[in-house]
């Protein structure tokens, strides 16, 4: 410590070069700025990131006019003068203790002015900024999809993902600047909220509810596939803090009038396991069934999570509970930003621990009706873990038919740890996949990621890969592709029509048969709906069908507030499209 500055406060340093021997103390205040008003704040930062690296300004907190205060000729602030700023930035809710552990991050008496505004900004949700060791990650490369997409593109990818939740956890928040404490509270309360709801009107039906969603979103026929999907509630460590028997998660359950349940993973692995290769195969040589996998296992989960908006197409939940709607979109919303607001060790740490919102698995055991067993604490994650569980039967052609090598390739990659990375880089990477469906069609897009799945690993991992560094050859393959999906179905839809139609007399709900076009009547209503989508008349001010995902779900949030249901419907159908 320098001889010339002697206080009982550690000095941080604010210039990235200067020696604390060579630090002025005289001050002359330059500019004021009021924490009470967000436009001063906002300029306060602007004005602390144009400062030049070998300007000599620091900040400072004037507590009886509740001013910051920036200051010439002084290179030195002080930890209370930090903690002060932090504190009465309106925006910022920390903690002294958050606060002291931001200071002593660098283990170093002295921190630079770089240091100083990084770590400021690290507890912040602002432009390309997350998690400080999740953003290191990505940019340096460290992570576990270099071997599958390289540093730059899942860096690319990964700032891409978070620009767009960052955007709507501010809308969802109200706030510009949102801190980690503001998403807990988002999540927490919303969860609580949405769980005392459910438990009031019965989970039973919800669960039903969830599976006829999913039948409909994929067009599942009753005979095709078998669905067991539960919602079981809050784990008891959230709100006991400790595990319980059944007998005590149902006694609290009464008590306190939410469902207490824990999510079955047994068998999940925790980590990549350690499983030798088969004796007729080599790592190297099984490498690409490992990255399409990954690939693979990344788009079920952005499949699946465009399948939390299906609540909004609920009658019934939108008339008579539209406060239930917008709890569960803001506890989704806030569940998305963890992802990248929480480092993967805590993740990690609370995986271990127990806690899981959700889970599904696949019950192969009758291969003429496959079964989707799905569990998920609150109703927009039972609606999620069965689209994954949907998503993953189309995808089982991609595995490789040698039991060994397919046991080797999940052993490597069905992970919980590999599944934090799939989560935050799969809705992006499914996004690029349907934007080259020419429609907005649900059974040409499952379609088409069926008949991809018929390709070799190689060819497969070129053309996702293509399609994340936007390769105009991958996406003109995959369009080629959808095309002779949309040719397939125009031609089941159109035999189905001519081809023979039943005279018996039964109930229209449980027939499979289409009856035939009167004469003179337009184009078929299923070729049509094949062909554009479902499309509700009179929407000509607004061009919805035009709209971005996050535009979509803008108007959504707007029109859940001024009670729009319909439109809360129409718009629901048009974003589960994307």
């Amino acid at each position: 410590m320098a001889n010339k500055e002697k206080t009982k406060e550690e000095p941080y340093l604010l210039n990235d070069d200067q020696n604390i021997d060579e630090v002025e103390t005289s001050t002359v205040n330059v500019t004021s700025y009021d924490t009470t008003k967000d436009e001063d704040m906002e300029q306060l930062t602007n004005d602390i990131k144009k400062i030049p690296s070998n300007n000599s300004d620091s900040v400072s907190y004037d507590d009886k006019e509740n001013k910051v205060k920036i200051k010439t000729e002084s290179k030195i602030i002080k930890k209370n003068d930090v903690i002060n700023i932090l504190k009465n930035h309106n925006k910022i809710n920390l903690s002294e203790s958050d606060i002291m552990s931001i200071l002593e991050e660098t283990q170093n008496p002295i921190m630079k002015k770089s240091e100083l505004i990084e770590s400021i900004k690290n507890n912040l949700i602002s432009e390309a900024n997350m998690n400080d060791n999740v953003r290191r990650s990505f940019e340096s490369g460290e992570n576990d999809y270099q071997d599958i997409l390289g540093s730059d593109l899942t860096n690319q990818l990964a700032q891409e993902a978070f620009e767009e939740i960052a955007d709507n956890i501010r809308r969802k928040t109200g706030k510009r600047n949102v801190t980690l404490q503001d998403v807990q509270s988002l999540l927490g309360n919303s969860l609580m909220a949405a769980a005392q709801e459910e438990y009031r009107i019965g989970t039973e039906n919800l669960e039903r509810k969830a599976v006829n969603m999913i039948r409909k979103q994929y067009n599942i026929p009753i005979d095709a596939v078998e669905f067991d999907a539960k919602i079981v509630g809050l784990p008891p460590q959230m709100l006991a803090g400790q595990d319980m028997t059944p007998q005590q998660m149902e006694q609290l359950s009464r008590q306190a009038g939410i469902k207490v349940g824990k999510i079955n993973r047994e068998g999940l692995k925790m980590s990549k396991g350690e499983k030798e290769p088969p004796q007729d195969k080599t790592h190297e040589e099984l490498k690409p069934a490992i990255k399409r996998r990954r690939l693979t296992n990344a788009m079920m989960h952005g499949a699946a999570r465009k399948s939390q908006n299906l609540h909004h197409l609920d009658d019934q939940l939108r008339e008579e509970n539209p406060e239930l709607g917008r709890n569960y979109a803001n506890l989704m919303a806030a569940n998305d930003a963890n992802y990248f607001l929480i480092d993967d060790e805590t993740i990690r740490r609370e995986g271990e621990s127990g806690i899981h919102a959700g889970n599904v698995k696949l019950d192969l055991s009758n291969p003429e009706k496959p079964k989707i067993i799905a569990q998920g604490m609150v109703f927009p994650i039972l609606l999620h873990e069965l689209s994954k569980g949907v998503v993953e039967l189309m995808s089982l052609w991609g595995l490789s038919e040698d039991p060994e090598e397919r046991k080797y390739v999940l052993d490597k990659t069905d992970n919980l740890a590999s599944e934090t990375n799939d989560i935050r880089l799969g809705t992006k990477i499914w996004e690029k996949f349907v934007a080259q469906i020419p429609v907005n069609n649900q059974e040409v897009i499952s379609l088409t990621w069926n008949m991809l799945q018929e390709l070799p690993d190689n060819e497969y991992n070129q053309i996702i890969e293509g399609l994340i560094s936007g390769s105009g050859d991958a996406q003109n393959k995959v369009r080629r592709i959808a095309e002779e999906a949309l040719e397939e179905l125009q031609r089941e839809a159109s035999e189905d029509v001519f081809g023979g139609y039943d005279d018996s007399p039964e109930d229209e709900d449980e027939g499979d048969t289409l009856t035939p076009p009167e004469e003179g009547e337009e184009e078929d209503d299923e070729l049509s709906r094949l062909i554009k989508g479902d499309e509700p008349e009179g929407e000509d001010e607004i061009d919805y069908e035009r709209m971005s995902k996050r535009d979509l779900e803008i108007a959504i949030d707007d029109a859940l507030d001024s009670g729009d249901m319909d439109l809360v419907r129409y718009l629901g159908s048009l974003l589960n499209k994307k």
